[in-house]
């Protein structure tokens, strides 16, 4: 799976995913969205079409709907990797 768009990061952003691949809509975020141990489990349970997550056919969807602001706000480990990428690009 591409570290870009890891899916404790997606459960961060979850509101703004919702209605997207088959997620629930309202798609509200766990309390600790870095604390679940099977994401892709967490995906699949908040689908509403009775599939799986599968981020072979998910994930870029997903990330080109993924809120980054929301990410950075609610998961300590993407906004680590925005702050260290933004020192390395300037």
């Amino acid at each position: 799976m591409s570290r870009s768009a890891r899916p404790p990061w997606f459960l961060a952003a979850a509101p703004s995913l919702a209605g997207r691949r088959g997620l629930a809509d309202p798609l509200h975020r766990p309390a600790d969205p870095e604390g679940p141990r099977d994401c892709k489990g967490w995906l699949s349970a908040n689908r509403v079409d009775g599939r799986a997550y599968k981020p072979a056919s998910d994930q870029a969807a997903l990330a080109a709907a993924f809120d980054l602001a929301m990410a950075r706000e609610h998961s300590p480990s993407f906004d680590k990797l925005w702050r260290d990428l933004t020192m390395l690009l300037n």
